[in-house]
């Protein structure tokens, strides 16, 4: 099954009848969508960001989710499936093990100030299709001004902008597929379409999700070097013009 996507079982037009999200960036690398009630990461390929600047992520993320829950019996017998540095590709890919892990992984360090990360939800219901704007991918693709058929990276609106390294090609979503569960649910952000593939096979990093509206936390501002100096300067500035004005 390596390499399969599901034959096609339904076509049509996303946006057309689809509720328009009004999409706000919250600061802090996050994006609140009003219509799914989700914050989204800016970054599209955040998995593929922070493994370009941390070149023992892959080694971080397994010893915090050395394992993950699976449906199918093909991979683990058990139930659980094993991590390993296989799982994990370049450049933002990694299979849907590997996936799983990277979302438990942000959890585990409270990233952006949160542990309550989750992978986009699927809509099973809708099967193959071009027009299930029910999955949370789907959703985010018709508010975005997708068009089925096209890629989203040509075919946009201005809340485009809010994301940045957006990839023109297929996402996992956290949802198995329930009638063959050696394959999960995956959205192509290159025409729009939600289709199921082999778990083991590498596409880009998931698009995680807050449930609700989350903004930055509220942080100390710690100054840079450059303000400690101009701050003391300041300060003794008017020390200066104190002392002066007792004598």
């Amino acid at each position: 099954m390596k390499h399969k996507l599901m034959p096609l079982l339904a076509a049509g037009f996303l946006g057309a009848s689809a509720a328009q999200a009004s999409l706000t960036g919250n600061g802090n690398g996050l994006v609140y969508d009003n219509v799914a009630n989700l914050t989204w990461l800016q970054d599209a390929n955040l998995f593929g960001t922070m493994s370009a600047a941390d070149p023992s992520l892959v080694s971080k993320i397994i010893a915090a989710v050395p394992s993950v829950v699976n449906m199918s019996n093909i991979y683990s017998p058990s139930g659980v499936y094993t991590l390993s540095s296989a799982d994990f590709g370049q450049g933002g890919l990694l299979d849907w093990f590997g996936g799983k892990a990277w979302v438990g992984y942000l959890n585990s360090i409270n990233y952006r100030g949160y542990n309550a990360w989750s992978l986009p939800a699927a809509d099973p219901s809708c099967g193959v299709s071009f027009n299930c704007t029910n999955s949370q991918l789907g959703s985010l693709f018709a508010s975005l001004g997708g068009v089925a058929g096209k890629s989203i990276a040509t075919v946009h609106n201005a809340g485009y902008s809010l994301f940045r390294n957006v990839q023109s090609s297929l996402y996992w979503s956290g949802t198995e597929y329930a009638s063959s569960p050696d394959n999960a649910w995956v959205f192509d952000n290159g025409n729009g379409n939600q289709s199921a593939n082999t778990k083991t096979n590498q596409y880009y990093a998931w698009w995680a999700v807050l449930p609700g509206n989350f903004s930055a936390p509220t942080m100390a501002v710690v100054p840079e070097p450059g303000q400690w100096a101009l701050m003391l300067a300041g300060f003794a500035l008017m020390g200066a013009i104190a002392r002066r004005g007792k004598r």
